[in-house]
């Protein structure tokens, strides 16, 4: 049970959030994020070098789609992405902040073994400051495990997993930079895995930071 959740912690870590503003109507951008679930190496407690890019489109001021692909998994053999889109549901009213809903497909797939889909949805709370209209964000990634039995046949008993996150976006002119730190299965725990994560919480699942580069055009 331990190994399928933390299964999918890695695969649901791959990538911070996407898009959490939606971009301008007609705006494009593209992105390229590192980081991933925290282990201890050498030592040392490192992110996973764990990286995707992935592309956006501005539909509106309130809705973008985008698409992203896995470039560490594709390495190893396994072609792995998502599309979702991001849509504003509320608009930022002083220290009210606006909200933004982000369903997804996630999948998947290498050569010789049948793929996997999963969908997630996440919603994230940001305001927005000063000139430049940087934004800090606190949200959370739900994802959903459609499958009712894992590889041998065993019934999967945790179909929805919770993610948290805290993050700040910075603008310069066309270019983002954003920071996440994103709590991952909290509730799991982690301790006799092969793989050593490490948690601010403990042995409670395991802790994410990941850093993304926006360029909009």
């Amino acid at each position: 049970m331990k190994k399928f959740i933390f299964l999918l912690l890695i695969i649901s870590s791959c990538a911070p959030s996407r898009f959490v503003e939606p971009l301008k109507k007609g705006q494009h951008a593209v992105a390229l994020d590192v980081g991933g679930p925290l282990i201890e190496f050498g030592g040392l407690v490192i992110p996973t070098p764990m990286s995707s890019i992935s592309y956006g489109y501005g539909i509106d001021s309130t809705k973008t789609i985008y698409g992203g692909i896995h470039t560490t998994s594709l390495f190893f053999g396994n072609f792995q992405g998502d599309v979702g889109a991001t849509f504003k549901l509320f608009n930022q009213d002083k220290y009210i902040p606006s909200i933004s809903i982000s369903p997804a497909i996630n999948f998947i797939k290498r050569p010789d073994v049948k793929g996997n889909v999963w969908p997630a949805v996440d919603l994230n709370f940001y305001w927005n400051y000063g000139e430049r209209k940087n934004y800090f964000y606190a949200g959370a990634t739900n994802w959903f495990e459609p499958e009712a039995t894992r590889v041998h046949g065993e019934s999967t008993l945790k179909r929805f997993i919770f993610n948290p996150q805290v993050g700040h976006t910075t603008k310069f002119g066309k270019w983002q930079l954003q920071t996440e730190l994103k709590f991952l299965a909290p509730g799991t725990d982690n301790e006799y895995l092969f793989v050593p994560y490490r948690s601010v919480f403990g042995n409670d699942g395991a802790t994410g930071l990941y850093i993304n580069l926006i360029k909009t055009f």
